[in-house]
């Protein structure tokens, strides 16, 4: 007989379940870590875009998701006052983008206004929230997509703070030199 222990009767199996209850840890672990590696081809991250003002170099950060590609590039284009997002799809997706309002928005007036956005140069519909800083757009595109425009009625400045000072210095000079010649040829 073993101590502590009780023989089993014939016909009859003695298991310990003390030494099982060690592994119990193990195998809580082993399933954890089997559920870790299956969640990224689910979930979806947010990633963050740095978008520079080409004329005056400000960084802007725009957050996006997006599902079946991915953002070769981002571009202001100030001429037509819009945000152009380059892409690589690999499948139909969809795209949710975070676009601050100083560097991109669509206003009639005082009010908001809505956004026209292009998908491989073609109207398409989508999906808007909209803070007091933030518009987001949600945008399904189709595999084989390249390019995405949203257009607004005002992006970022064309010329930053620095030129209304020139400006401004420019025109003072030339008040100056006007009323200094006006009083030498007696105008």
């Amino acid at each position: 007989m073993i101590s502590g222990g009780q023989i089993a009767r014939k016909g009859e199996i003695q298991v310990n379940v003390k030494s099982l209850v060690h592994w119990k840890p193990y195998l809580i672990l082993t399933v954890f870590m089997i559920s870790l590696a299956s969640v990224p081809s689910f979930a979806q991250s947010t990633n963050v875009y740095v978008l520079k003002n080409p004329v005056g170099g400000q960084p802007y950060n725009v957050n996006y998701t997006i599902t079946g590609a991915t953002i070769n590039d981002m571009l202001i284009n100030t001429h037509e006052t819009s945000v152009v997002i380059s892409l690589n799809s690999t499948s139909d997706g969809n795209l949710i983008v975070d676009l601050p309002r100083t560097l991109i928005d669509a206003k009639a007036g005082a009010n908001d206004d809505q956004f026209i956005v292009l998908v491989d140069d073609t109207y398409t519909d989508f999906h808007e929230s909209k803070t007091s800083t933030d518009r987001t757009l949600s945008i399904a595109f189709t595999n084989g997509t390249q390019r995405i425009e949203v257009i607004g009625t005002q992006v970022v400045p064309e010329f930053g703070s620095l030129s209304f000072v020139i400006l401004t210095a420019s025109i003072l000079s030339m008040v100056i030199i006007f009323s200094k010649t006006k009083s030498k040829f007696g105008l």
